[in-house]
C-alpha cells in the first residue's frame, strides 16, 4: 500500500545527463519507487503535478482492487513473476530459468500462494538434495526466495516463508576436473584442424565455447594476436556476452595466434562470415554439434572424454595458477570477478597439494 503519510510522495527535478527531467518518488508495499514524467522544458510544474496526481490515482484503484488472496503458485509463476523477471533476463538465462522453476516447482502449482510453510519448502529441498547437485538445489533455493521476494512486494504474500531456507547438507558437490599439463598436448593432437583451433581458444585464450562459436572475421585481428568478445552463441541464437565483464578484447599467445591465423584463410572475406561456419550456409557451427560429433569420440580413446569445455575452462585457470600467472590478469582474460576465478576454476593438481603439504609440514617440524 501508499503510505498514508505523504501519500503524494515527492515531486522533483533531477537530472538525466544533461537534461533536466520531471520526477516522482513515492513509497509503496515499503519499497520506494522512482517514475520519470518528462523534460522539464516540455512539462510545466502544473503539468507535471497533475500527471503525477493520474498516476496516483491509478495505484490506488488497483490497491483497492487488491491483489487475489486465492491465487495459486502456479497462477502467480506464469501470471506475474516470470513476467517481471523476464524483463530483466537475458535470454540464455529465461530459458534455462523457466524451465527449471516450471519443472521442479510443478507440485505447488495448483497450491494457494500462502499455503506452503518453511518446513514444506525445506522438505522440498532435502527431497531434491537426494536427486540433484548442490548446485542446482542452491538455485531451485535462489528461486524460491525471488518468488516470494515478489510475492511480498507486491502484497501476494503477508509473509515469506523461504527467507531462512538453507540447502541440505545431503546435497551432493558433483567432483570437477582440470586437465594436468601433460594432458594437453594429446588432447589438441587428436582433434582435427578446426576443432584444434577451437580447444586452443578455450585452452590457452580462456574463452568460453559460445564466445568462441559467436566469433566473426570483424572480431579476429589480422595477426591473429586478439579477438574482440561483443556477442556469444547460445542454442543457435546469437545472444550479449554472459556477463559486463565478459564484453572483453582477448589476448591470443603465439601458438595459438598461429593456428588462428592459419584458419582464418578458410574463412569468407566478408566482415560478418563466422570464423566457424556450420554445414547450414551462414550459420555458426553449434557447441553440442563441436563437441559430441567432432571432440569427444576423438578423445575417449585417449582418456579425455570427460574434458568438455567446462573442463577446458577449468584446465585454463589451474595451469595459468600453477604457471604463477597473476590471477587478475587471469581473470580478465577469462572474463569473470576474481572471486570466481580462484573458488570455481582453480583446480591445484593432487600433485601440486602434496608437494605443499610436505613444505608446510618440513617447515614446521624440525628434521
Amino acid at each position: 500500500m501508499l503510505r498514508e503519510r505523504n501519500q503524494k510522495g515527492s515531486l522533483q527535478i533531477r537530472s538525466h545527463g544533461k537534461r533536466k527531467m520531471w520526477a516522482w518518488l513515492y513509497r509503496e508495499n515499503g519499497s520506494r519507487k522512482y517514475v520519470t514524467l518528462a523534460p522539464v522544458h516540455k512539462m510545466s510544474k502544473a503539468q507535471a503535478e497533475k500527471k503525477r496526481d493520474e498516476l496516483l490515482a491509478e495505484i490506488q484503484a488497483r490497491q483497492k482492487q487488491g491483489p487475489d488472496p486465492e491465487i495459486t503458485f502456479g497462477q502467480f509463476l506464469d501470471g506475474v513473476a516470470l513476467p517481471f523477471y523476464r524483463s530483466k533476463w537475458k535470454s540464455s538465462t529465461a530459458s534455462t530459468t523457466e524451465h527449471r522453476m516450471k519443472h521442479h516447482f510443478a507440485e505447488f502449482r495448483k497450491m494457494q500462494l500462502n499455503a506452503p510453510t518453511l518446513k514444506t519448502l525445506q522438505a522440498f529441498l532435502g527431497r531434491k538434495a537426494e536427486k540433484l547437485s548442490r548446485s542446482s538445489v542452491s538455485h531451485l533455493r535462489w528461486d524460491l526466495r525471488a518468488i516470494y521476494k515478489l510475492a511480498v512486494a507486491e502484497g501476494y504474500a503477508q509473509r515469506d516463508p523461504s527467507v531462512s531456507l538453507y540447502i541440505p547438507k545431503e546435497a551432493k558437490t558433483e567432483p570437477t576436473r582440470a586437465m594436468t599439463a601433460e594432458e594437453v598436448e594429446p588432447y589438441i593432437g587428436a582433434l582435427n584442424r578446426r576443432e584444434c583451433v577451437i580447444a586452443s581458444l578455450a585452452i590457452f585464450a580462456g574463452m568460453r565455447p559460445g564466445e568462441i562459436l559467436g566469433l566473426q572475421r570483424q572480431h579476429v585481428a589480422e595477426d591473429g594476436t586478439w579477438v574482440i568478445v561483443s556477442q556469444r552463441l547460445y542454442r543457435g541464437d546469437i545472444d550479449s556476452p554472459k556477463t559486463d565483464s565478459s564484453r572483453r578484447t582477448v589476448a591470443i599467445p603465439p601458438r595459438t595466434a598461429a593456428l588462428l591465423k592459419e584458419w582464418m584463410t578458410l574463412v569468407k572475406e566478408e566482415a560478418d562470415a563466422w570464423v566457424f561456419e556450420s554445414e547450414n550456409p551462414k550459420k555458426p557451427v553449434w557447441r553440442d554439434n563441436v563437441w559430441y560429433r567432432h571432440m569427444k569420440p576423438r578423445l575417449e580413446p585417449l582418456g579425455l572424454g570427460w574434458a568438455n569445455f567446462q573442463a577446458l575452462r577449468r584446465t585454463h585457470a589451474s595451469l595459468g595458477h600453477k604457471a604463477g600467472i597473476d590471477p587478475k590478469v587471469s581473470a580478465d582474460q577469462r572474463g569473470h570477478g576474481i572471486g570466481v576465478a580462484l573458488d570455481v576454476y582453480t583446480k591445484a593438481a593432487l600433485a601440486t597439494r602434496a608437494e605443499a603439504a610436505r613444505q608446510l609440514e618440513e617447515s614446521i617440524l624440525a628434521a
